[in-house]
């Protein structure tokens, strides 16, 4: 486990942009869009982590601690100047999003805590070595239990199976359509087992 690498940024982007981005966007924007969502998760800390092999990039592990600003507001503005009044729009929304759901986890957390911002394997099961690492390694640095949010566009079973505790659900209206409502999670896992 080592400090994340920027170099393997497009190798995220082009992980990503099919998963968190509108297909029927033009492609320059998925990408910008992309890379938008995991800039929002990255901090100017020491908590930033990848495992790499053979010079390829498997999975990557973003945290922070209570009300911690991410380190994306330059680079943000700068990609925003460059979309069109539509495109800036859904920037704002996701943006706004994220943020909000940041927010509502750090309201649940201590000092003691830490948010897991985000994860992502490039590599299937590469993504599951990287969070052992990171726990053991958030653990040893005196965190006590270890946030983290997600919603209904990702596996939540997969939180439950591995023991994370619910600790806020929720429905996230302005991406809500009908009867489809867009939920939202807040998962809590205790470092100290």
């Amino acid at each position: 486990m080592e400090a994340f690498d920027f170099k393997y940024m497009p190798v995220l982007v082009n992980r990503i942009k099919n998963l968190w981005s509108s297909p029927d966007a033009e492609e320059n924007f998925r990408l910008i869009y992309a890379e938008s969502v995991i800039r929002q998760d990255m901090h100017a800390n020491n908590l930033q982590f990848q495992l790499t092999e053979n010079n390829q990039l498997m999975a990557i592990a973003c945290a922070s601690i209570k009300n911690e600003k991410n380190s994306a507001g330059e680079w943000w503005q700068e990609q925003y100047k460059k979309l069109t009044p539509q495109q800036q729009i859904s920037f704002n929304m996701c943006r706004d999003y994220l943020s909000m759901m940041d927010k509502k986890a750090y309201a649940l957390m201590t000092e003691k805590d830490i948010k897991l911002d985000m994860f992502i394997s490039v590599q299937k099961g590469w993504g599951k070595k990287l969070l052992e690492k990171a726990i053991a390694h958030y653990k040893k640095s005196g965190f006590e239990n270890l946030f983290l949010w997600t919603d209904c566009e990702c596996n939540v079973d997969w939180y439950f199976y591995n023991n994370y505790e619910l600790v806020n659900q929720d429905v996230y209206e302005p991406f809500s359509h009908g009867d489809d409502e867009y939920k939202t999670y807040i998962f809590k896992k205790s470092l100290n087992n």
